[in-house]
């Protein structure tokens, strides 16, 4: 359905940023190209390219939630690309994670549907070592500290009640958000490697949500997307050495 790149055109790697304005900025300095367009019905999104560290990385937008996430992770598996690193958002759900902690994923809740039609079945989808280590290297060198652990998936962010949030944190999630643990699926099901950092974002920490105005911080974003764009070019890199 999708046609496969030529080998000299596919990226060595992709970022899926679910920050559409930093995505945009960045795709659109010199440097940056479009490599394709993924199909939406409301409209498609370009999927850009550039060079860092020696690497071609791809970095896209793919809108929000986890099946339509997935199906641009699917198109751009379809493409050639079999590298990727998520970066996003989350909220927190415990008090020392403040606004703009970065948080690498080392395994999912799943509480989303689209992750049961990629063969997982167990309560939480673990990530594989090759994403994780790329990710933390990434922001080791950027002197970023940085949080791991389990996030919690869901598909309804407005059924985030005190009691669901209290068994999530019983559970060992420490952050919310709507794909990883369908992406993780995915990359298990298709044999893929992904890494995915999260951005401390609001917080459902206290007695009420704390917005903690992480919609604008704009400066955040794209430092964290930089960091995920290097954690994508080392992840080709160990790749290749492993593979060769």
């Amino acid at each position: 359905m999708y046609p496969r790149l030529h080998d000299d055109e596919i990226p060595d790697a992709a970022v899926i940023c679910f920050f559409p304005d930093t995505v945009r900025a960045v795709g659109e300095r010199e440097g940056s190209a479009v490599a394709f367009s993924f199909t939406s019905i409301i409209g498609g999104q370009p999927c850009y390219v550039r060079e860092v560290a020696g690497r071609r990385i791809a970095f896209f937008f793919p809108e929000i939630g986890a099946p339509r996430a997935v199906m641009f992770l699917e198109e751009s598996i379809a493409r050639g690309i079999t590298r990727f690193v998520a970066v996003g958002s989350a909220g927190v759900l415990v008090p020392d994670l403040v606004m703009g902690h970065p948080f690498v994923v080392t395994s999912a809740l799943r509480d989303e549907g689209t992750s049961a039609h990629y063969g997982a079945v167990s309560p939480v989808v673990e990530a594989g070592a090759l994403g994780i280590r790329a990710c933390l290297d990434a922001l080791d060198a950027a002197g970023a500290p940085h949080e791991t652990g389990r996030t919690w998936t869901t598909d309804g962010i407005y059924r985030e009640t005190r009691s669901t949030v209290a068994r999530r944190i019983e559970a060992g999630c420490a952050v919310v958000e709507m794909e990883a643990s369908a992406f993780l699926a995915v990359a298990a099901y298709r044999g893929v490697e992904l890494g995915q950092i999260l951005f401390s974002a609001d917080s459902l920490a206290g007695e009420d949500w704390d917005h903690r105005g992480w919609v604008t911080a704009g400066d955040a974003h794209e430092q964290v997307f930089w960091i995920a764009m290097d954690a994508a070019a080392r992840l080709a890199g160990v790749r290749r050495e492993r593979l060769g």
